[in-house]
């Protein structure tokens, strides 16, 4: 007989109240097997765990449509039976509308599907239910609990092709101690879900909340027992989403999809490409357009600044959306290439418009003409700029740029700059 920790999977020959591996109370369960002589490591008697690769059968990886192409885009063409994909976002930002029009989606195909949900009562969800969906399909059941082993008991009463969870941080397994969404409640709750999904060939959503850093809360291993991680943000306007995965076992990592929010629930945005302009700024100095990378997407920036003379010592960066030691960087380059233009002793204020993080080098030149057209007091009209910034002020091709300069053209700018129109920042003064 020996003892293994459920939390780490470390063995020993005698009971211990906490695991001198994961250092947790309580967690040894008592197993059939032996101990080798290296410590922890066990060996299960009689059991073999080894396959030939050429006698296991080939299992065609099926995928359904979640009825929004920017959602199926992201997951690598949909969802999969037996894949357990977790989605974080924002508090009330629309996780568990989505995954609703999802699963009404879902089972208007001919699946059974169930949302379970561990914050809400079933007249809630059922009320959410019917406002983003005109016709209830009989294959759609909804539970409300919060023990991870009642609800996987009653999962497994029939067979199910595809689930929500909503949330992993509302849901206590009994056998574990702590609160629900604490760190081994969570670990323990992921890990069973998901070892279920797999083992029915069940299709599962699991929703997360995220702090206020913008990752799900607890541990980082409950992101590596799941095949997908998907986030789920605001970007542009009030009801513009961006879905945006960070691991994903199916398909690209850090692809993009757009959605907008509507009364009826979410669709699929096309008009993507220029969300994040403010075209009634666009005659005023202090502004320049630039094309980013989101994913495979390039999506169209409104970079803005404001310069002031400074009233003290050291001049103030305030930057929003961009990397501060990179507006520190472009400054010196202006002041040290650009003849006549100093910033060295000036407050930058800048922003990227639209919410949105950019830490993409091909918007350099973009936000080198904000700067410039701030300090010159000259709007750059219908233009938009693509490069990266070099020292010594050069101007330098950028990752997927063609694909930049192709979507310009699509969007009907005619005033492109690229390295190829101009060699170096000083000619935009000029």
């Amino acid at each position: 007989m020996m003892y293994v920790c459920i939390k780490c999977g470390f063995s020993t020959a005698k009971w211990n109240g906490k695991c001198p591996q994961c250092f947790e109370w309580n967690t040894f369960e008592e197993r059939e097997g032996t101990v080798s002589k290296k410590k922890g490591i066990a060996t299960m008697a009689n059991i073999s765990i080894l396959v030939r690769a050429n006698e296991i059968k080939e299992v065609k990886q099926y995928r359904m449509a979640t009825g929004f192409g920017e959602l199926d885009r992201v997951l690598g063409g949909g969802i999969s039976k037996g894949a357990v994909t977790l989605i974080g976002g924002d508090p009330g930002i629309g996780k568990s509308t989505l995954l609703i029009q999802i699963l009404s989606h879902v089972a208007s195909q001919g699946l059974t599907v169930v949302y379970v949900s561990g914050e809400e009562s079933v007249s809630q969800v059922n009320s959410r239910l019917r406002r983003v969906s005109t016709d209830l399909p009989q294959n759609l059941f909804i539970a409300a609990e919060n023990d991870v082993e009642q609800i996987i008991n009653a999962l497994s009463l029939q067979e199910i092709d595809f689930v929500v969870i909503d949330s992993i941080h509302a849901l206590n397994d009994q056998e574990i101690e702590g609160t629900a969404g604490g760190m081994s409640q969570l670990k323990n709750v992921t890990q069973r879900l998901t070892h279920w999904a797999k083992k029915k060939n069940v299709g599962m959503f699991l929703v997360g909340q995220v702090t206020k850093e913008g990752i799900v809360a607890g541990p980082k291993n409950v992101e590596h027992i799941v095949d997908t991680v998907v986030y789920l943000e605001k970007i542009g306007s009030e009801n513009a989403r961006v879905v945006r995965t960070v691991k994903n076992r199916f398909g690209e990592v850090g692809e993009v999809g757009f959605l907008e929010m509507t009364t009826r629930g979410f669709i699929d945005k096309k008009d993507y490409s220029k969300m994040l302009v403010a075209d009634e700024t666009l005659e005023l100095p202090g502004g320049a357009l630039g094309m980013t990378m989101q994913g495979t997407r390039p999506l169209v920036v409104h970079i803005q600044t404001l310069i002031n003379d400074s009233i003290f010592a050291i001049p103030r960066r305030v930057v929003e959306g961009f990397s501060k030691n990179k507006i520190e960087v472009l400054a010196a380059v202006i002041t040290k290439r650009v003849p006549k233009v100093y910033v060295d002793k000036k407050d930058i204020f800048l922003k990227v418009n639209g919410g949105i993080t950019v830490k993409d080098s091909g918007v350099d030149l973009a936000v080198v003409a904000a700067i410039l057209s701030a300090i010159t007091n000259i709007p750059f009209k219908e233009h938009i700029f693509i490069g990266e910034v070099g020292l010594l002020g050069e101007v330098k091709s950028t990752p997927s740029f063609e694909m930049r300069v192709k979507e310009a053209k699509k969007l009907g700018f005619k005033n492109i700059i690229t390295y190829k129109t101009i060699k170096n920042i000083k000619e935009l003064v000029s």
